[in-house]
Order: C-alpha cells, then structure tokens, then sequence
C-alpha cells in the first residue's frame, strides 16, 4: 500500500512541476526604462519590470532563473529575478549595449559594446565583467551556438561576422557577408546560420562549416521604401529546425520559409514594424514584437495567424521566450 502511495505522490509532484512551467516573454521597451511581461498561454500582459534607460536586448537565463536586459540609454545591465520580478544588479558596460546573450551553461552573458566595437563578458557567479574581447566596429548581435562553445557575433561596420571560442575568449574565425549584418539565428544542430541584412528583403543562409554564405531567400518585391535600409529584421528557426520565421518591417508580415527548399510556404499578418520574434519551446507559439505600434503578437504557429495582440510599452524592440519555474 505504501509503495502504490509513494508512486500516487510521484506522479502528482511531477504532474505539478509541469503545471508550474509557464512559458513567458520578456519585452524591451526601447522608448522607456522598462520591460514587459507577458504570459504567454493566458495571452496577458503579468507586469513591467523597472530597469535602466533605453532598454535594448534581452536574455532568460538557461534554467529561467534571471533576465539580463542591457541599457543603452545608461550603458548598464539589469539582472532580474524571475520569480520576484525584481532587479538584483545593476552592471556598468561599454557605451551603447546592444543585444546580450547567455552561454548555454549559464555561465556567462556576452554583451555587444557597439561603440566601442567589443564585447564584454559577464561572469554570472559574481556579475562582474571578467572580460572584454575585441570584435571589429560595432558589433551588435551576439547568438549562442548549440555546441555550448562557440558564439557569433555581428560586426555591423566591417560587414562580417566573428566567431569567439568560449574557452579561449578570443575570436577564432569570420566570415564576410558583404552588406550590413542585422539579425542571426541558428538551426537547432548548428550546422546554418540565417542573417538578415540591411537593405535585403530577405534573408542569406550560412553553411558554419564551410563558413560561407551558401543561399539567399528573397522575398516578395514591395513598392515601400526605407531611406534607412531597413527591410527584414528578426527572425527564428522552429524547434524542429524545418522552417524559419523572418518578420518584414516593410510589409508588416511574418514570412514562413521551409529552411530545407528555402520556399515561402505561408504569411502571417503581424503589427507595425515587427522587430522581433521568439518561439515557445514547445515550439506552438510565437510572440513578435511590434515597434511602431507598440504591442506584441501572440502566434499560433499551426493556425498559421495571431491570436492576440498585447499593448505594451513604447517602442518595444527585443525579446525572448522562457519557461519559468513560479
């Protein structure tokens, strides 16, 4: 009898530990000094978390414990607790921060310094920066690899790419994508990288091994101009890294592209100027944001549209989907 109890209670512990999982999406407002966050299964905006003046990127730690949100307005890094909503530290950086990322272990936060062409590493034991490794001019998204190793970062002014090794600290490789790198994301076996570019409506398709840019997906021609180039901006791979999600800050659509054949296989109606997108890690939901109307998407992925649209704050840019223990 106890032996059937004590599996009874196993599987209510672990049926309530599920329960606890709730996947949430943290949302820069650029044009404040605070974040956004929504809830994604119950489509509702929970809270703002305070934070410095202007921030830009954003990154749920690996065990959803902390946000780190990078300031460019102060030059600083917020640390947020998740489970108190509350900021825990507050780091100065190099001039003007841009996108920042967790290693995969947690053990690390890279920081684009745009202004002064580096990037700062943040040791997560103590919240110091412990390093600053020399990028080439204004480097500006830094992406994880799936190796737990390797991270690539965009250098917007030498129009390349840069590969840092995270046992050794220094950059190790480059590739040139000849034009304005803006945006990257990765496929979940890192063997291809997709890149957005300014003044491409579209997208090009990286081989990491042959480290090269082996494809480039164009999208459909629009009769709107950007005197500033700026034409495809965020985008991700699904779980299952068959299709990639590419937002059109021209035509105010989500594009899906079968990452195999690199063919439009459906569009998706978003706000105005959608800068961002993330995916749920069941991989059935996405949520964009939308810079100039100021309000977030919550997307069925296998409905193919929007289910909700959030108010925000101003100017909402980055963002990115965790699942927090409550």
């Amino acid at each position: 009898m106890k032996t059937k109890f004590s599996l009874l209670a196993l599987v209510l512990s672990f049926g309530l530990n599920l329960m606890a999982q709730s996947p949430r999406a943290y949302i820069t407002n650029y044009g404040e000094d605070y974040i956004s966050v929504i809830d994604v299964l119950e489509k509702e905006k929970i809270t703002d978390i305070k934070t410095g003046k202007n921030p830009h990127g954003i990154s749920v730690s690996p065990d959803g414990k902390t946000v780190a949100v990078s300031n460019e307005g102060d030059n600083t890094v917020s640390i947020i607790d998740t489970k108190s909503n509350n900021v825990i530290a507050t780091i100065p950086v190099g001039q003007k921060p841009n996108q920042l990322a967790f290693s995969n272990d947690g053990k690390y936060i890279m920081v684009t310094i745009n202004q002064e062409h580096r990037v700062d590493i943040i040791s997560t034991s103590d919240w110091q920066v412990i390093h600053q490794i020399p990028i080439g001019r204004n480097p500006h998204i830094v992406l994880s690899m799936p190796d737990g190793k390797s991270v690539w970062v965009t250098s917007e002014g030498d129009n390349k790419i840069v590969k840092i090794h995270l046992d050794s600290m220094k950059v190790i490789s480059e590739i040139p994508v000849f034009g304005f790198p803006r945006v990257m994301t990765t496929t979940p076996d890192g063997k291809h990288l997709f890149l957005t570019l300014r003044w491409l409506h579209g997208v090009v398709k990286i081989d990491t091994e042959q480290e090269k840019i082996v494809n480039w997906i164009q999208l459909p021609a629009t009769e709107k101009f950007n005197s500033q180039g700026k034409a495809t901006h965020g985008l991700a791979v699904s779980q299952d890294g068959k299709f990639v999600y590419l937002t059109s800050q021209l035509t105010d659509k989500i594009y899906v592209i079968d990452a195999e054949t690199n063919e439009i296989v459906n569009t998706i109606q978003a706000g105005e100027n959608p800068n961002w997108i993330d995916i749920t890690s069941d991989g059935k939901y996405a949520v964009v944001s939308n810079t100039s109307s100021n309000d977030a998407d919550i997307v069925d992925l296998d409905a193919g549209k929007s289910i909700a649209k959030i108010g925000i704050g101003k100017k909402p840019k980055r963002l990115d989907v965790g699942v927090i223990q409550e």
